[in-house]
Parts: structure tokens; sequence; C-alpha cells
């Protein structure tokens, strides 16, 4: 489905559907069928540093970019909800394009359903149609971070030899990069990148940054960029 068909879907005020996909009935997908039919992820994916300066002195951070239209930051945003709300916790995106990148793997927290952040049953979505380049700033300040924010890494593609991932890694070599957390804070990903998808003037990228910068993914994990190219 193009861009315009994914705007006559916008009834109202609330999208509740999106390439085929019923947000009420999200809790009876499987992740990985969903993968099968929405296809390969087409984006641009690369890797920086960068160093703050704080109080203890200072120090480098690495980050994640990643670059695609419209409706591949909605197709990546549908299976991280159906990771979060469907029958499977944990989904591999391809993605199309060529690369030492080979997929985006997703890994959703399933905690005890006594826990306060036990899987949710449904998802509902308002449009925002105003976004700032730090969207989750100052509220990343101040919440739980562990349980509210994501998290992102790399990792090895299955079957491939193994190597360790740190500053002196060769970004050469295949990789995936992972997305994990628990379902609340993966659904306010998702949110975030259906908001940034649909804004008709968005900022020219959206920053989610970790202690030394605003918080907005996990601690310990890197950060992340999102930026919307045209189609």
């Amino acid at each position: 489905m193009g861009w315009s068909g994914i705007q006559k879907l916008i009834g109202g005020h609330e999208m509740n559907k999106l390439m085929g996909v019923n947000f009420k009935k999200l809790a009876l997908i499987d992740a990985n069928k969903l993968v099968d039919s929405l296809g390969s992820l087409n984006c641009t994916i690369q890797f920086g540093c960068h160093s703050y300066a704080s109080a203890g002195g200072e120090y480098e951070i690495s980050r994640i970019c990643i670059s695609s239209n419209a409706e591949n930051l909605q197709r990546l945003a549908l299976v991280l909800l159906a990771c979060a709300i469907g029958t499977q916790s944990e989904a591999y995106l391809p993605i199309g394009t060529g690369g030492p990148t080979k997929g985006i793997q997703i890994d959703s927290e399933r905690p005890s359903e006594y826990d306060p952040f036990h899987q949710p049953k449904s998802f509902t979505y308002t449009p925002k149609r105003k976004l700032k380049r730090y969207p989750w700033y100052p509220w990343s300040l101040t919440c739980d971070h562990w349980t509210e924010l994501p998290g992102f890494d790399l990792d090895d593609i299955p079957g491939e030899s193994l190597h360790i991932f740190d500053g002196r890694m060769d970004l050469r070599k295949p990789h995936l990069v992972c997305i994990y957390g628990y379902p609340k804070a993966f659904m306010r990903l998702a949110r975030l990148l259906l908001d940034y998808a649909s804004t008709d003037i968005p900022p020219e990228q959206i920053d989610l940054e970790i202690g030394g910068g605003f918080r907005g993914v996990s601690s310990a994990s890197y950060e992340a960029r999102f930026t919307r190219i045209a189609d």
C-alpha cells in the first residue's frame, strides 16, 4: 500500500488500521507471519561515535542511525507492536538493501502476569502532528528507563562466525541490529515511529540518547537516531 492509501485510512483523530493490520486485533498476530506478509525493510543503517563532556570527564558514546521512508518506518512500528502485544515476542525483520546489516532482531521481554509491566492486550493510536528532535525529553530524565525505554544493540548473524562487538569491531562483517525491552517501551517506540512517518513536516531527525544526553534509550545500549527520507 502506498503512502496516499495509508493516509486514507486515517479517519477522524485515530488510525485503527495500517497495511491491512487491525490494531485492535494485534493480540492475535504472530509477529513472524506479519513479517512474511510485510516483506523486507528498506532502510540504511549507519554507525558513529561522538563525545559527551560531564563532571567526571569526557566519554564516547556509539550511535545507530536508521534512515528510511515513511512506509518502512511504519513497517518497523507494526512489527514492534506485534512483538509487544501478539503471540510471538521475538521476530527477525530482514533488510532488503545491500550492506553488512542484514536485519533487525526485535525481542520483547515477557514479564510475569503479576508484574506491573505485563504484556498489554491492545493498542490505540492518535496521530501527533508535531514532533521535536528530542521527542521524549524531558520526560525521559525521570522515567523508569529499564522498563519504559527501548534498548539498541548489535549481534551476530546466526550461523556466522562469532566476533566481539566493541569499539574495535569491524562493521564490514555481517551483523544484526537488535531492539529489545519491555512491551511498554516497544509500544512507545512504535507510536513515535508512526508519528514521525505521518507528520507533514517532521524534524530532520529524531534522537534518542542515553545518560550523557537526554536518556531516550535504555542505559548500556546504543543511542538511536531515526531519519525520515523522501520516497
